[in-house]
């Protein structure tokens, strides 16, 4: 790249903002070491920048110690290595052009990043279907990357293995436990709470569109990559290949809103509408 290119990408994975100096983002540059410090760059925007002060200060191992950032490393290597291999078998490249292009791409939509290398909705349904599911997951909390956020991916988990335990052992007293600490009451409200609008406002966002005129698949995809500010849907319109120029109007607006709940994780946008927040 030159140095204005690399600035802006550097910028742009930092941020997991998006954006490129070129129409076809990283497949611009086919070069596979630039893919590779992409890979890195985006998930350095993804972890907890707190960490990185705590490591600053002497605290060494601070990244590798929390569970948040283990598990997901750990999440994104496990889906490079069978994405991969999936990817390998079914078409014509070697398995470590496949995996570098698998981890491109799934790196930049699990982080949040948007960018892309190559069309990856012509791998064909399972592609475009595992795309779709990955939009959700995001980075992890504390950093810029949207999404639901790994944690709660891990939370919820500890949740349904503690109650699974429960209904095994009624009686035992089992403690559900993230990180280290105890997962309380308050917490579980939170996640379920947030998970719940969370959906809510994707479904009415793509019912919104739908009614504006989009096919499923946009109106679906659409509302998901705004909420979860990904970037990329999927289509013909507004997948990887594609932008949302061609939206009407009321379309754009409509994904704006969801853009700016999404990234002030929609709660808060809540509690400024309810009118007893106003009387204190």
């Amino acid at each position: 790249m030159t140095p204005f290119e690399a600035i802006n990408h550097a910028m742009s994975f930092i941020s997991t903002g998006g954006f490129s100096t070129s129409d076809a983002s990283l497949a611009h540059w086919p070069q596979p070491a630039i893919h590779w410090v992409s890979v890195v760059v985006m998930i350095v925007g993804s972890l907890p920048f707190t960490f990185y002060v705590a490591t600053l200060r002497g605290n060494k191992s601070a990244l590798l110690k929390d569970h948040q950032v283990r598990g997901f490393i750990g999440f994104l290597v496990i889906t490079w290595l069978l994405f991969g291999t999936w990817l390998c078998i079914n078409s014509d490249y070697s398995w470590w052009e496949a995996f570098r292009i698998v981890a491109v791409n799934v790196t930049s939509v699990v982080t949040t990043t948007g960018l892309a290398l190559g069309d990856y909705t012509l791998w064909g349904s399972f592609s475009v279907l595992l795309f779709f599911y990955l939009t959700f997951v995001g980075g992890c909390s504390g950093s810029t990357a949207g999404g639901l956020k790994i944690f709660r991916f891990q939370v919820a988990s500890s949740l349904l293995m503690g109650s699974l335990k429960q209904l095994i052992h009624p009686r035992a007293v089992i403690r559900k436990k993230y990180n280290g600490h105890p997962i309380d009451e308050d917490i579980a409200r939170s996640l379920l709470t947030f998970s719940f609008f969370f959906t809510i406002t994707i479904g009415g966002i793509a019912l919104g569109l739908a009614l504006i005129g989009l096919d499923w698949t946009t109106a679906l995809s659409g509302a998901a990559t705004a909420v979860c500010n990904v970037g990329p849907g999927l289509g013909t319109i507004i997948g990887p290949a594609g932008n949302f120029s061609t939206l009407p109007d009321a379309a754009k607006w409509l994904l704006t809103v969801g853009m700016l709940l999404g990234r002030l994780e929609i709660l808060t946008v809540l509690v400024l509408l309810t009118p007893v927040f106003w009387r204190y």
